[in-house]
């Protein structure tokens, strides 16, 4: 503990918030406090290990090898002492509620629930649904939505990942048919126009519905264009193929909430865990 007995813990907070954001600026406005008083933490703790902990790129602010070992180091030693916190005070309930478009949660959020419970110890509550979010009335504590429509200015919003789409079908499939989806009515012909690929499938079949198109698919019915988000363990397990692979469509995936991220310790959690879980499949 010798290290510790020297360590200038309050420095750490404002690093990891540095870190976290890209920004003294930004660190400074988030902890309440002036930008000069945030840059005299960050030399302080520069002081402590002799070295920078972050280098200038443009206007932006990266980590350093070293800057990058410690910001992963109080990431996991803040969450540890977030989770804590909160059973000693007891002040929230146990459960997060989050709302989450319903083919995504069926297919990627709710098969990894469990991991997710077991090392955050707290509660996930999936509700499913797209577009739109109203908070309050159904008690909605954060929503996972695509951006393929305008959310209020006033929500905090932060990226999650990009959507990548791709053709998929059963092995030796006959049915040689574009099966297509009402609620991604572009989807085929935004990604011909972006791989230059004319699919060579005779016939059209429409669904309401995105889960649908993919039950279609795996039903032999014909080939669907669908996110790499909901087909991972059946290409896996070699149910569907891609015989393509999956490429960014332009949209991309995020994280909405009513309040700052920063001010709730469970939301902050789940932002991480999930930004970590879908990076794990690019």
């Amino acid at each position: 503990m010798e290290q510790i007995k020297r360590l200038p813990i309050k420095a750490l907070k404002f690093f990891y918030f540095v870190a976290e954001y890209g920004s003294v600026t930004m660190a400074a406005e988030k902890l309440s406090v002036t930008h000069s008083a945030v840059s005299k933490q960050i030399k302080l703790l520069e002081q402590y290990f002799a070295e920078a902990l972050f280098v200038k790129n443009g206007r932006n602010l990266v980590l350093s090898a070293t800057g990058q070992c410690l910001y992963e180091t109080c990431q996991a030693a803040f969450n540890t002492l977030e989770l804590g916190l909160q059973k000693i005070n007891k002040k929230q309930n146990d459960d997060l509620v989050v709302s989450c478009e319903p083919t995504l949660a069926m297919k990627w959020l709710i098969p990894r629930m469990a991991q997710f419970q077991a090392e955050y110890q707290f509660n996930l509550v999936v509700l499913a649904a797209g577009g739109q979010v109203d908070f309050k009335r159904h008690t909605i504590d954060i929503a996972l939505r695509r951006n393929d429509f305008i959310w209020s200015q006033n929500l905090y919003a932060e990226k999650i990942a990009d959507e990548y789409m791709g053709p998929v079908h059963i092995p030796n499939l006959t049915l040689k048919q574009k099966l297509h989806t009402y609620t991604r009515p572009r989807a085929w012909q935004d990604w011909m126009e972006r791989t230059g690929i004319d699919f060579p499938l005779y016939h059209d079949v429409f669904f309401e519905r995105f889960f649908l198109a993919l039950q279609g698919a795996l039903g032999g019915v014909g080939v669907a264009l669908v996110s790499q988000w909901m087909v991972e363990q059946e290409i896996n397990q070699g149910i569907l193929q891609a015989p393509y692979g999956f490429i960014p469509d332009g949209s991309a995936y995020y994280l909405l909430s009513e309040t700052d991220f920063t001010t709730h310790p469970k939301k902050m959690l789940f932002l991480q865990w999930i930004r970590k879980e879908m990076a794990k499949m690019r």
